[in-house]
């Protein structure tokens, strides 16, 4: 039998208590089917496992919402009981309001429940996220679900600026993700809570600019964005947890400082753009301006590390205005006049660290300070990035197949060649000749291709890659190693 919920409204605290009382006096077990906490609108069947099948379950539910400006909470459904070995649940999402299914369920002695929290596709919303290490300091974070919206979407985070003006940084992503299906994450680190070091910094000291003591690293706002990555990617139980980190102007400093400090291995690319000033791989230079400080420890291999990291430096042809936002002092000033030369600077101590550096450095003709314009650039390159693409001018005297990296961490790039117009494959297998998943599968010219594998859903170890065409077959060892 399913249970069909329907609201109304009480007070909240009552129903809490009564809830609670229900179940105070029973065992706590596991009945209900987990299913992922964040959903989207739609009807959910929420089931126990096969265990309770056939057996006595009652079931209770109710729907409670929390302002998202006010911080009031309200019950806005009468706790509704049920019977049977599942419940189908119409979940509905109330504008601006943080949106809460509790769902209990009881089988004689035993007890379960499960709380959903419930989003809208196809706009910005919000996902209030709380920090182990900042309980106090909970942090919004913007959502944007595409209408196309699954388990198999890959996912940004873009961060704002100095304005502190994430809604409006999410939304500058929205076209992209709904023409892709791709989830974007904004989060919002406010000026009260988060003062500029603390954001753009990363919080990695106790004082500005390196003074004071170094914070634990789970003090660290690069830490806590990670945290959050972590957090959205769990709750809407995506296939891939590893994601592309954005970043404007403040934004671009975050980026590019949490890939040197505190890199995350989930990081695909990190893009920072229009940043105002750089905190350079130098450790000739004081921190924040470069790496040297008595309390970091910077070696050569980190900064060598830090070159191999895929990064996109991209920069407006006009942004060249020195603003009240720019910072003006003699450090910064050597790095350029404006944020146009000094990310040029930033690229050139990438360079002058490793010879096979692993960044671009791409200039935005016509934009200014410009974080919109600067996203769909962003989102532009990443565009051409995914499905295959052929190498401009490529004309290949051989059939090849390749990956870059290899070992790999959590993705590489396939590049292969084809010698004559034919329908070509290139399929991942696992060791066992199990199809992992389809890489390429489609009728090509001849040229020179690449795309670009991740194994972020993938166990470690050994997997094979294997090339087929009207000329024959290749076949290449690719390392996972997480």
């Amino acid at each position: 039998m399913t249970g069909i919920l329907r609201c109304g409204t009480k007070n909240l605290k009552i129903i809490f208590g009564l809830l609670f009382l229900f179940i105070s006096t029973l065992s706590a077990s596991t009945i209900i089917e987990r299913i992922p906490p964040l959903q989207t609108v739609r009807i959910a069947y929420v089931k126990v496992l096969p265990s309770y099948s056939g057996k006595q379950i009652d079931w209770k539910v109710f729907t409670y919402t929390i302002d998202e400006t006010s911080g009031a909470y309200a019950v806005v459904g009468d706790t509704i009981s049920g019977t049977g070995d599942s419940v189908k649940v119409l979940l509905i999402k109330y504008a601006s309001k943080y949106t809460y299914y509790k769902i209990f369920a009881v089988s004689g002695s035993d007890n379960d429940s499960l709380e959903l929290q419930v989003f809208s596709k196809g706009s910005m919303q919000k996902y209030l996220y709380r920090s182990p290490s900042f309980p106090t300091k909970p942090i919004p974070v913007h959502i944007y679900l595409s209408g196309g919206f699954s388990p198999d979407n890959q996912l940004l985070v873009a961060m704002h600026g100095v304005d502190r003006n994430a809604y409006n940084y999410g939304l500058s992503w929205s076209a992209f993700a709904s023409a892709n299906n791709w989830i974007i994450l904004a989060p919002e680190f406010t000026t009260t809570d988060w003062p500029s070091d603390a954001y753009a910094l990363g919080n990695m000291f106790t004082g500005n600019d390196g003074a004071g003591s170094l914070n634990p690293k789970t003090k660290w706002s690069f830490t806590v964005v990670s945290e959050i990555e972590r957090a959205l990617c769990r709750g809407l139980g995506l296939k891939d947890s590893s994601y592309t980190l954005w970043g404007h102007s403040a934004g671009g400093q975050f980026v590019h400082r949490m890939v040197l400090f505190a890199f995350d291995p989930l990081i695909r690319r990190a893009i920072p753009a229009n940043s105002g000033w750089y905190t350079a791989p130098d450790s000739t230079i004081a921190y924040p301006w470069g790496t040297k400080h008595s309390l970091l420890s910077i070696s050569s291999q980190n900064l060598l590390e830090f070159a191999s990291r895929e990064m996109v430096i991209m920069r407006g042809t006009a942004d060249t205005l020195r603003d009240s936002n720019l910072n003006i002092d003699p450090l910064s000033d050597a790095q350029g006049r404006n944020r146009y030369e000094r990310a040029g600077y930033f690229f050139q101590k990438g360079k002058a660290i490793s010879s096979t550096l692993n960044w671009k450095l791409i200039d935005v003709v016509g934009s200014a300070h410009e974080y919109q314009k600067m996203a769909v650039a962003a989102g532009q390159y990443i565009s051409s990035l995914t499905g295959v693409h052929r190498t401009a001018n490529a004309v290949p005297t051989r059939q090849a197949l390749q990956c870059y990296p290899n070992p790999f961490n959590p993705s590489t790039e396939i590049v292969f060649s084809v010698l004559k117009a034919s329908h070509v494959t290139v399929i991942v297998y696992n060791t066992l000749g199990q199809k992992v998943r389809s890489v390429v599968d489609e009728y090509l010219e001849p040229g020179e291709y690449r795309n670009r594998f991740s194994g972020a859903s993938l166990s470690n170890g050994m997997y094979l890659c294997v090339l087929r065409n009207d000329i024959g077959s290749s076949t290449i060892k690719l390392l996972l190693v997480k």
